[in-house]
Order: C-alpha cells, then structure tokens, then sequence
C-alpha cells in the first residue's frame, strides 16, 4: 500500500513540475515574440529582365524592430539590387548602385531601417512603425515571373535576429 501512495505523490510531483516548467518557458517566450510584422510585396516589369520590387513593412509587436537585410529565395538565378551605399561629394550626394553586370552576385541586400513600436495598449499605430521599400531584382535570361519569394531579417526588441519569407505577386500589366 505504501508503494502506491509514493508512486502517486511521485506522479503529481513530476505532473507538477513539467506544468511549472512549460508554463515558464512560455510566459519568457512570448513577450519577446510579439506579432509578426505585416508584409506586403508586388514587383512589375521594367524592361525585359528587369523587375522593380515594392514592398510595405507594418510592424505590430509592442517594441521597434529593425529591418536587417532582404534575401531573395526563389528564383535562384535572379540577382537582387538596390543602393548599396550614399556618398557625398563637391558635385552633391548621390547613391552607389550595385549592377548585375560586372558586381559579385549576392543573394541578400543590407538594409538598415528602424520601425517604431505598435501601441495596441492605445488603440494606434505608430507614423514610424511601419515603412516602404523598393528594390531591384535583375533575372539574366529568359522568363516571365508571376511570383518570386523573398526573405526579410528583423532584429526584435531583446536583438533577436527572425527571418520572414513573403511572396511577391507580379502586378496586372495595364
């Protein structure tokens, strides 16, 4: 008889704990998650090869994020492009492009934007929580994309680096 009552308290003991400890590791992962940002991308044809991505970035959790990189996925042979960095001169400031032709190929572009904090405490959003960006994407040889997939990194609140993969949708041709 006595057996069976330790096997029983031994039971709870352990119910107990795995309770305690699951509930922990939830209740410190979840402030830290937040909402996942909302993304919106389309891209139309500039000329043959040549595809201007736009893409809209809200972001919802309850601290800033910032924006790290853009990837693309899909499809492997596209190069993605955008400024690469401004420079400032006697002539004035401009933007330093890279260009398919003779720079290295990359898979990712940097970006170094900050997105504010979302307040659904007070029922607002942010100016600054969300932001547009436009990128370039150059595809040697012949196709007609109706989709590309792209990768977004954030670095949350606690500097936690995500990755948010999105498609692309071809606009309609006017």
């Amino acid at each position: 008889m006595e057996n069976w009552l330790f096997a029983l308290q031994l039971g709870v003991i352990v119910v107990v704990a795995v309770l305690v400890i699951g509930w922990a590791v939830f209740a410190l992962r979840s402030p830290r998650a937040g909402a996942e940002p909302v993304i919106r991308a389309s891209f139309r044809e500039l000329q043959k090869g040549w595809y201007q991505i736009h893409i809209a970035v809200t972001n919802r959790a309850p601290y800033s994020i910032v924006v790290e990189e853009l990837k693309r996925v899909r499809p492997r042979s596209a190069r993605l492009m955008a400024p690469v960095k401004q420079m400032s001169t006697r002539e004035g400031e401009f933007q330093v492009w890279t260009h398919p032709t003779t720079d290295k190929a990359t898979a990712s572009i940097p970006l170094d934007l900050a997105l504010g904090p979302h307040r659904a405490a007070e029922g607002t959003a942010s100016r600054a929580s969300g932001a547009h960006l436009t990128a370039w994407l150059f595809l040697p040889g012949d196709g007609d994309l109706p989709e590309v997939t792209l990768e977004l990194a954030t670095l949350d609140g606690a500097g936690h680096l995500r990755r948010h993969r999105f498609a692309a949708r071809r606009e309609a041709k006017c």
